[in-house]
């Protein structure tokens, strides 16, 4: 990135910042967004400090929750913090239960004066558990970690920066303790979820390292050369492998991106191209994939509002199918992908990357630090290892194979098994996937060191040194993903998406607000790093907002509550898409063995530009329009990007021409 797009970059990030000081919400506002998350983290404060021992999950302690009578807390917003207080005491790991009118039932007492960051729990006892509301504070953290980044150049640098002002915010000078014990171990090096992610990542990279040197990777190399015989066919295929993983995210890419990278490297592919084919065939396509590990937690997120604009909770999943017509980031991301391969047309920073790749042979710019060691990338397979296919090939298969089994042995409950569609969603949506992987990853690890050793063709020192230099090289990216993590809990512990999302509050123009709803996730997932949080925050809040808001317009409740759904699903796609401190965007460097800030910087424009024109022919013509009119969005969509890259685009393997 040059000197004056950084300059620039980092002058638009101070100005809205500026914008959002001025344009700060209310403490009353903030408070009727954050009001129920406030109620559960009060609540568990309550359960891990104030509960004996004696109470458990099993045996809980009952409660009377009430909201202190001489509070200012809104009568509208009442019935939302009793149902959130319900939720909590709902939850299979609750130590409370809500009294059913027994007088032994401890009384705990939500209280808020209208003008204090604090809100208070005030228990019978006479003790007395506090949070604060999100402030504007909440924003320099993410902000901070993104200006270093794009200032420096250098992520760690930036993230740990990040993540330390945040602690410091959060408890003053023991911001080291809050970091290292409470973030890097408590959250995410003790979390089943974090850590099988790791797990995943490291038994992937010990499978290709070995393969790699077995000769498996450049057999299967070989055979896919027969259908990708240039660059474009090479990407292409990178393309529709996308498609294959189509069931999970992270599975997807570093499947795709570990396997295709020794190949695109020989068609002089940019590493930046792969990470952004393999970055934008992933979330995308598990997103409005009906059979994913996204789907059941998308339909979660809205469907307990169901109910309160006329609708079973159980329709949420009829309510997602209605969305996917207006899911036009994904849609147009996808086929703005297939655009640029096909025409073989790039613009922007891609196009100085993939001209330097297609000139020079060059995959990284000088200079660049990837995330995988070069050590790794440019080994070889071992002198007079054959270059057999099926070696490659199955370790693969056998990932997706066993990763497929257990998402149906972790999801499938009391299920039998049938090759039904509404079974295997509901499957899907219940499975561990992140244990999932984890376990294919190991699968498909044991085969790779079974296949070289029983064919003789690597000894087990071989076997081990191979192993050893696949982890090795992954230690940046790890450091990476830990603090990617640390900086999500940093933004989640100061409310950061919840001071954003009050600042539209009472500013939502109806047939406008898909758009704005659109925008603002883009921003909250991009500030936050996390698609899956933005989405939990927001949605929430959208389906009772659109529904009552469109009751009075032509185009009705429902359909503007659907626009809005989707708009909010992709916007929060968008954005962890382009954020640098994504757990995503961080994997598809490492699949990539790419830079990672040089990722980022070359796949803003392009999903820019599938933003803009998911606005300008999706979201406005829809609404102000008629929702009918989908399908001629889409065209015309189409059309806008062929002829974008047309005008705007050249062929990276065409030379400059300098007058």
């Amino acid at each position: 990135m040059s000197g004056k797009i950084r300059f620039l970059v980092a002058a638009f990030l101070l100005g809205l910042l500026a914008v959002l000081w001025f344009q700060r919400p209310t403490l009353q506002e903030r408070f009727a967004v954050q009001g129920p998350k406030i109620v559960t983290l009060l609540l568990e404060d309550f359960e891990s400090t104030v509960l004996p021992d004696q109470f458990t999950k099993d045996n809980r302690q009952v409660v009377r929750f009430g909201i202190d009578t001489g509070s200012v807390i809104p009568p509208d917003l009442r019935p939302k913090l009793e149902a959130a207080a319900r939720k909590r005491a709902e939850n299979e790991d609750a130590r409370i239960r809500l009294s059913n009118g027994e007088e032994s039932a401890r009384a705990l007492t939500l209280a808020w004066n209208g003008t204090a960051q604090d809100v208070e729990l005030r228990v019978e006892d006479g003790s007395t558990q506090r949070r604060e509301l999100t402030s504007y504070l909440s924003l320099l953290p993410p902000f901070l970690t993104i200006l270093i980044a794009v200032l420096v150049g250098k992520t760690i640098p930036a993230l740990l920066a990040g993540v330390l002002l945040g602690s410091w915010f959060l408890s003053g000078t023991g911001m080291f303790v809050q970091f290292g014990k409470h973030y890097v171990y408590e959250r995410v090096l003790t979390d089943d979820f974090r850590l099988e992610i790791l797990g995943f990542v490291a038994f992937l990279m010990v499978t290709i390292g070995v393969l790699t040197r077995a000769g498996g990777i450049e057999g299967l190399v070989d055979i896919i050369k027969r259908f990708a015989r240039s660059a474009r066919s090479s990407q292409f295929v990178a393309y529709l492998m996308g498609f294959v993983v189509f069931f999970d995210d992270y599975a997807n890419t570093i499947v795709v991106g570990s396997t295709m990278r020794p190949l695109t490297d020989r068609m002089r592919i940019s590493r930046e191209k792969l990470a952004y084919i393999v970055d934008s065939t992933a979330a995308p396509i598990a997103g409005i994939s009906v059979l994913s590990t996204w789907v059941a937690y998308e339909i979660s997120t809205f469907s307990a509002q169901l109910p309160d604009v006329g609708m079973k909770d159980s329709d949420g999943f009829e309510v997602f199918l209605a969305t996917l017509p207006y899911r036009f980031y994904c849609i147009f991301t996808l086929f703005f992908v297939a655009a640029t391969i096909l025409m073989r047309r790039e613009f922007g920073p891609m196009l100085a990357a993939e001209r330097r790749a297609s000139t020079t042979g060059r995959v990284l710019r000088e200079g660049a630090v990837p995330l995988v060691s070069e050590e790794m990338t440019t080994s070889g397979a071992k002198e007079g290892a054959p270059p057999r296919w099926y070696n490659g090939f199955l370790p693969i298969a056998i990932l997706i194979v066993v990763t497929m089994y257990f998402l149906w042995d972790t999801g499938k409950g009391d299920r039998s098994f049938a090759f039904d569609f509404a079974l295997w969603r509901d499957v899907l949506g219940d499975a561990v996937s992140s244990r999932a992987i984890l376990y294919g990853s190991m699968a498909a690890a044991g085969s790779a060191i079974l296949l070289a050793l029983g064919q003789r063709i690597l000894s087990p020192f071989e076997v081990v040194q191979a192993s050893w230099k696949a982890l090795r090289g992954l230690g940046f990216a790890m450091v990476i993903l830990v603090l990617a993590w640390c900086i999500g809990y940093v933004c989640e512990d100061l409310g950061t998406a919840y001071f954003l999302v009050a600042q539209t509050q009472g500013s939502l123009p109806p047939l406008l607000l898909p758009v704005l709803l659109f925008l603002l996730s883009c921003l909250v997932a991009f500030a936050t790093g996390s698609s899956w949080s933005t989405m939990s925050i927001l949605l929430p809040i959208v389906v009772i907002l659109a529904h009552s808001l469109g009751v009075e317009l032509e185009i009705g409740g429902k359909m503007l509550m659907i626009l809005s759904i989707g708009a909010v699903l992709e916007g929060s796609i968008f954005g962890d898409h382009c954020s640098p401190i994504s757990d995503t965007t961080v994997l598809s460097s490492v699949a990539s063995a790419s830079d990672h800030l040089d990722h980022v910087q070359t796949q803003i424009p392009y999903a820019v530009t599938a933003m803009i024109v998911s606005i300008v022919c999706g979201y406005l013509p829809v609404a102000f329009l008629s929702p009918e009119l989908w399908p001629v969005c889409l065209i015309a969509g189409a059309i806008v990007l062929v002829t974008f890259l047309i005008v705007a685009g050249r062929n990276p393997e065409h030379a400059v021409v300098k007058e």
